[in-house]
């Protein structure tokens, strides 16, 4: 009933002749062919029009003999008789104290083929007690089915409903089966049970030839079609006052029940939290009639088992290799996966678990991206603590954002190395107590220091008053000759500041010499199974090594290999020297750096193009020209020791030539 038809007719319930004209419209007028009632007639109703006739009996004595008027009643139940109407009744799962025992009439139970010991080892739904209708009522009913329901969830929705309920020694049908069976013309209902692992299993109901897939307690997973509305509702007035458009029930089954709020006949839903209970009936029912119900297959928890195995599996050995934007890709892609199998197979009319998987994924993918965070947050610290000493904290940073550019193993790569040597510490140190001695080794090597990591350096090791550093690991960098180059001259710079400080505190000014080489070196970690150190080794950084010594000789401050200077080649250099160092064969151009090549003065290109002209003369054996152009630049500048040594070299030359073979080359046997 709806709000407007008890407005209309009254509240109910309503008089049992009431309801009897309502079912006899439907069936003569509206043509229905079946009709279920979603409610219980428990209580005889109190005949007012049979009293009245008792009273009137009273004052007319002559109408004593003539019997009074049909109860209420018993018109209802003479309309039962003659269509074919279900009847509905409840059971009680438990009778609590205080409860009266079980009232009215039931239904026959159904008639079942199987032998009553193998029905009896099925764990059906078992009340305690049941609420009939009047026995007068049922009687004349064409059946009946319960509309309680003993398997709602925890939460209170209605997912599952029984089909059959035991009471005592017979099996009782819901509402839905009952109707769906009377439509059958009341076929006997074979239980499939089968045994497996010692245990009687039941698998289906086949209910006149439609097999219905139950679960081990003969109830079904309610085939909702949507929220409340997917059946037509027509108001019980309106069917009353002959308001229903012709044939629009013609034919149909219907189901007499309540969706006004105030009767309190609503339920939750997985589909709506406030849902009429007859449409859940009807869900039943149309599920039954189009043989459309989800159902867990045999095998379902053996595949669930071997797919969350299979999928922990494949997770723990897989995702422990992954970085979390790819895990985290690849777990949508399995949630994806496990989703859109489960909506296939229930496309497929089979029921499987959904959040069993669900939980595996997601629970699997957040401990593996915390693990990830948790190692990316060690690996962080691993590496600071290993390269903050030798490199910048900026570059530490740089290792952390881009790790796929971090090599720690050792590898061949292309950088440039570094050497310095502070000249005539020895002798400085002499002058300083030693209880000072690290105060001012610690003012000297710091601001050097932050010059090789302001300029991208990292610091191999400390030698004394030495520094060794390399260019372009452990992070890459393209441009390690020029960055190498920077920081030489900041080195220079920061000294040349540590100097003024010196000598305002009454020490003697320092000079430091430093050489650079670029080349294929090896990189990575180092040493013994006590002591590890992450270094450069190799042939070009021997060069290295061997160039910063030459800086003293040729009296300047900074020297590069020709390899160095190749690779920025928009600085000038002073070209110093051909020479085969100690240990190697191989000769090599060495050269003085003077900076970006549009920072050079007039006067220093002139000079620059003096030194190059009078290098190329002696080159080419003509040592006069040489002997004459080096005078000139030894005249401009006293301390151009470079041009005095050639100078020397010119004139010896001039007293001596060389042998016809002679490469220009300058052998050094010293280191």
């Amino acid at each position: 009933m709806k709000e407007n038809s008890l407005k209309e007719v009254g509240q109910w319930p309503w008089s049992r002749e009431k309801v009897a004209e309502l079912v006899a419209a439907l069936f003569e007028r509206e043509q229905i062919s079946l009709l279920g009632m979603d409610t219980v007639f428990a209580e005889a109703e109190g005949d007012v029009l049979a009293q009245r006739w008792q009273r009137h009996q009273t004052r007319h004595p002559q109408l004593a003999n003539i019997p009074p008027p049909p109860s209420g009643d018993e018109v209802f139940a003479d309309t039962l008789k003659r269509y074919p109407v279900v009847m509905g009744y409840y059971f009680q799962t438990r009778k609590a104290a205080g409860d009266p025992d079980s009232s009215g009439g039931l239904p026959s139970p159904v008639s079942m083929t199987n032998p009553p010991a193998q029905l009896q080892q099925i764990a059906w739904p078992q009340p305690e007690r049941y609420t009939g209708n009047l026995k007068l009522l049922q009687q004349a009913a064409a059946g009946g089915g319960f509309f309680d329901n003993p398997m709602v969830d925890d939460d209170g929705v209605f997912r599952r409903v029984p089909l059959l309920q035991r009471w005592q020694d017979g099996w009782y049908p819901s509402l839905p089966l009952a109707m769906f069976h009377q439509l059958l013309g009341q076929p006997a209902i074979t239980a499939e049970i089968v045994q497996g692992g010692g245990q009687a299993q039941l698998e289906a109901l086949d209910v006149g030839g439609f097999r219905i897939p139950v679960d081990g307690h003969g109830a079904v997973l309610v085939p909702y079609f949507g929220q409340r509305g997917h059946f037509d509702y027509i108001p019980a007035a309106d069917v009353l006052a002959g308001r229903v458009k012709a044939g629009r029930l013609n034919g149909a089954v219907a189901i007499l029940g309540s969706s006004a709020p105030g009767l309190l006949d609503l339920r939750a839903t997985p589909v709506q939290s406030v849902y009429p209970g007859p449409e859940i009936n009807l869900s039943v029912l149309a599920g039954l009639l189009q043989q459309n119900f989800r159902s867990a297959p045999p095998w379902v928890f053996g595949a669930e088992f071997m797919a969350l195995l299979s999928l922990g599996l494949v997770m723990t050995w897989l995702y422990p290799k992954l970085s979390a934007l790819p895990l985290f890709s690849g777990s949508l892609v399995l949630l994806a996966a496990w989703v859109g199998g489960n909506l296939w197979a229930w496309q497929q009319g089979w029921l499987l678990p959904l959040a069993s998987g669900l939980v595996l994924l997601i629970g699997l993918m957040l401990l593996h991206l915390l693990f990830n965070l948790w190692r990316e947050s060690r690996e962080k610290s691993w590496v600071t603590q290993c390269f903050g000493q030798y490199v910048p904290p900026e570059l530490v940073e740089d290792m952390m954002d881009k790790p796929e550019a971090l090599g720690l193993e050792g590898e061949e790569r292309e950088l440039t190395v570094l050497f310095s040597d502070v000249r005539g510490f020895t002798s400085f140190s002499e002058k300083i107590p030693p209880a000072q001695l690290t105060t001012v080794m610690n003012r000297l090597l710091s601001p050097l220091t932050r010059a090789i990591h302001d300029h991208r350096g990292t610091i191999d090791k400390y030698m004394g008053d030495a520094i060794m550093a390399f260019w372009g690991a452990p992070l890459r960098d393209t441009d390690h000759a020029r960055h190498a180059l920077e920081g030489a001259f900041a080195m220079q710079k920061a000294l040349h500041d540590i100097n003024r400080e010196f000598t305002a505190e009454g020490l003697p000014a320092l000079a430091m010499g430093i050489g650079l080489n670029s080349g294929p070196m090896n990189v990575g970690n180092m040493g013994s199974n006590f002591r590890m150190a992450y270094t450069v080794l190799g042939d070009n950084v021997n060069l290295g090594s061997r160039i910063e010594g030459l800086t003293k000789p040729y009296g300047v401050s900074i020297l590069v290999s020709e390899t160095t200077a190749a690779l920025v080649p928009d600085w000038s250099y002073r070209q110093v020297d051909k020479v085969r160092v100690k240990g190697r064969s191989q000769p090599v151009w060495i050269l003085e750096p003077l900076g970006p090549s549009n920072s050079l003065t007039a006067t220093q290109q002139q000079q620059l193009q003096q030194h190059q002209a009078a290098l190329q003369a002696y080159h080419q054996g003509q040592f006069a020209e040489a002997q004459h152009i080096f005078a000139a630049l030894y005249e401009q500048d006293s301390h151009n020791k470079l041009a005095a040594i050639y100078l020397e070299r010119a004139q010896h030359y001039l007293s001596t030539p060389p042998a016809a073979d002679w490469d220009g080359v300058w052998t050094h046997t010293e280191k």
